[in-house]
C-alpha cells in the first residue's frame, strides 16, 4: 500500500480596493509522488480541437444559435474514484487526530495524476445519459438533437 502525502493550498482573495474578501483553503494530494502503475494507470483527458471550436463558433454566428459558457466550480472533488483506484493520503497538517491515522479518498482531489481523467468520464457519462453522443472526430464535442457541447477540461 502506496501512502501519498497531502498539503493544504492556502489562497486569499482581496476587493479591488485591497481589503479582505475571502480566505480559501484547498486539501490537495502530492500527485508528485504517485507511482504509476500503482496509483494511477490513465492519466490521458481528450483535449479538444480548436478547429471544433471555430467551427461551432461560425456556427453559431451565421445560424444565429444560442452560444453559451459554463464553469464547474470545483469539479474534481465532485468525481468519484474508479472502483478498482484505492488512494491513501495522509492527513493535512493541522488536522491530526489520535495516532497516525491514513485516509482513503472516495473522490478525486486536486493534485492526482488522474483527477482529470475521472472529471472527464463523469461528465461524458452524465452528458451520454441526458441524449448527448460524443463525435467520432472528436471526443470533446458532444452532439444532440437541440444541443452541442464543446468539453474542455
Amino acid at each position: 500500500m502506496h501512502v501519498l502525502p497531502s498539503t493544504w493550498a492556502f489562497r486569499l482573495k482581496c476587493f479591488p480596493n485591497g481589503p479582505a474578501k475571502k480566505f480559501k483553503a484547498h486539501f490537495c494530494v502530492r500527485g508528485d509522488m504517485q507511482v504509476e502503475g500503482v496509483d494511477f494507470f490513465d492519466t490521458l483527458t481528450p483535449v479538444f480541437q480548436w478547429s471544433t471550436v471555430r467551427s461551432m463558433m461560425i456556427l453559431a454566428t451565421r445560424m444565429n444559435l444560442i452560444s453559451a459558457q459554463a464553469h464547474i466550480t470545483a469539479a474534481f472533488i465532485h468525481t468519484p474514484l474508479g472502483p478498482d483506484e484505492h488512494i491513501y493520503v495522509r492527513q493535512p497538517a493541522g488536522f491530526h487526530c489520535d495516532g497516525d491515522l491514513m485516509l482513503k479518498l472516495k473522490k478525486s482531489v486536486y493534485g492526482l495524476f488522474q483527477s482529470s481523467w475521472n472529471f472527464f468520464n463523469y461528465l461524458s457519462d452524465h452528458l451520454v445519459a441526458q441524449g448527448l453522443s460524443p463525435f467520432p472526430l472528436d471526443p470533446c464535442l458532444f452532439v444532440g438533437s437541440s444541443l452541442v457541447a464543446v468539453v474542455y477540461v
